[in-house]
């Protein structure tokens, strides 16, 4: 790890302690309302409409009255309301760590927030020790939370997505996802359904920009794995891209391109193009770079991309995999092998490379857990990010998953740091990296 992560690593022990006596002691500094309208005139591409942005002192809000000076404004107010910085580091100048969410009817809802939680009225659900664990992450990825893996998801139709006063098992509300990144202040990676149409994406990036706080990002991603033939997500993609003759060897891999760039496109009109809090993926497998090449082909194609419009990453989930502790060290070396060719790739694309996902998986296990729990997966892990950190990733390294049986860094989130020597390794790791 380096550069702007050394605070992560110093610091992380202190937040760890402060979160847990107190959830509200995580929701962390949007900057003082004098900062406001330091940079705001410009913002993110917002040009002279951005200039609207100085018409509020008050932090946040000082970027929304910028909205009614149209699409460019909008990002030049947002930007503008804490002078164009952001709390945590950018893709592309530093190995960082963020976190994915498991299902919460596969953990239950009691992993993630208080018990007998009244969702109509309380402004604040978490359990004070998830509140705690997130603090060495920079981001956070919310793919099962939303269902993404999912035909006939309701949280693909706007109408149908689950409210904010709702009971929040699967899938959980928009609104609290949001909450709990600004309440921690940590960047906000969402992944669109593939069944949510235009007015959706819109209507999904209003929302985002009203009430993510603007010094965080949002990483938009359109659906999860679509190269991955398990999901179904894959053959609705391959029906959708033969349905409208798109080019390429891979009509699945040619309508994701085709529907992310114009996600992206959408995600541009609210937030501005070019804006510092948008960070648009595009992602592939990692232990094979075909489906990266014919993304690279798709985004050169002028029917499929008419405007041009690149992802600001490409991403791959460089996972670990095995049924002992040996097994798991073992096959370091070969991930890391596969991140050679997913880095040439990325580069053909001019972008960074990232993790979506990633961590050992030992699910073949007869009983993964105990694999998990493990002591020996303490090195497992500082090994490993050791590994990740030296491969050419560039940018956020999104454990798969938080917590949750055989993937998670703990089994539950009320387990001790000292029962979970996943996650002890990575703050291990962490401190060793400044």
């Amino acid at each position: 790890m380096q550069g702007t992560s050394a605070s992560i690593a110093h610091s992380w022990l202190m937040i760890l302690g402060a979160c847990g006596l107190a959830g509200a002691a995580c929701s962390g500094k949007v900057g003082s309302d004098g900062e406001t309208g330091a940079g705001g005139t410009t913002g993110a591409g917002g040009g002279a409409i951005g200039a609207a942005g100085n018409t509020g002192a008050a932090g946040k809000n000082g970027g929304a009255a910028g909205t009614s000076g149209g699409a460019a404004g909008t990002s030049g107010g947002a930007a503008g309301t804490s002078g164009g910085a952001m709390v945590n580091p950018p893709p592309g100048q530093s190995f960082f760590v963020g976190a994915n969410f498991w299902n919460i009817d596969w953990e239950g809802q009691n992993d993630y927030f208080q018990s007998g939680v009244n969702f109509a009225t309380t402004t604040n659900p978490w359990l004070p020790q998830l509140l705690s664990d997130v603090a060495p992450y920079q981001v956070l990825r919310f793919m099962d939370w939303n269902q993404t893996n999912m035909s006939n998801n309701p949280q693909a139709v706007w109408s149908t997505r689950k409210q904010k006063t709702a009971a929040q098992n699967e899938p959980v509300a928009f609104e609290w996802q949001i909450d709990l990144c600004n309440r921690t202040m940590k960047d906000y990676w969402v992944n669109i359904p593939h069944e949510a149409n235009a007015a959706y994406w819109t209507q999904l990036a209003q929302l985002i920009y009203a009430q993510l706080d603007p010094a965080l990002r949002v990483y938009v991603e359109w659906s999860n794995e679509v190269w991955n033939s398990s999901f179904p997500q894959s053959a609705y993609a391959t029906t959708q891209g033969t349905n409208l003759g798109l080019a390429g060897s891979d009509p699945s891999s040619s309508y994701y391109t085709y529907e992310a760039v114009r996600v992206f496109e959408a995600f541009e009109a609210v937030f501005g193009k070019g804006s510092p809090r948008l960070v648009k993926v595009m992602a592939g497998q990692a232990a094979y770079s075909g489906p990266c090449m014919n993304h690279a082909i798709a985004l050169a194609n002028a029917t499929i991309n008419p405007n041009g419009t690149k992802p600001d990453v490409y991403a791959v989930a460089p996972y670990i995999t095995g049924t002992s502790v040996a097994a798991l060290t073992s096959g370091i070396a070969t991930t890391k092998k596969w991140i050679a060719a997913d880095l040439t790739c990325a580069t053909q694309i001019g972008v960074p490379l990232i993790a979506y996902e990633g961590g050992s998986d030992s699910s073949a296990a007869s009983n993964c857990q105990t694999v998990q729990v493990d002591p020996g997966m303490h090195d497992v892990y500082t090994a490993y990010l050791d590994a990740m950190s030296g491969a050419g990733f560039n940018g956020p390294f999104m454990q798969y998953t938080h917590s949750g049986s055989c993937w998670g860094l703990k089994v539950a989130t009320s387990d001790a740091v000292t029962a979970a020597p996943k996650y002890k390794g990575l703050l291990d790791w962490l401190a060793a990296h400044p």
